[in-house]
């Protein structure tokens, strides 16, 4: 997106509409083994695990940005 179609963006944009993503609906699956957690995040759009997507992350890395703001 170029500098002049980022700032006609809204503050709070639409993530479909006004930035062009497509939002799927994942699973979280935590795991924890010798004191070190670990979160396993798996589609649940059955096609796309087929396609081995998934995101294996050490808790520590992941947050929840609605609680950024």
């Amino acid at each position: 997106m170029n500098k002049s179609r980022w700032k006609g963006v809204p503050s709070d944009p639409d993530l479909e509409g006004d930035l062009g993503y497509e939002l799927d609906e994942w699973d979280v699956i935590r795991a924890k083994k010798n004191g070190t957690g670990r979160l396993m995040f798996l589609p649940k759009d059955e096609e796309l695990l087929r396609d081995d997507a998934f995101i294996l992350a050490g808790s520590s890395s992941v947050c929840n940005v609605e609680d950024r703001v």
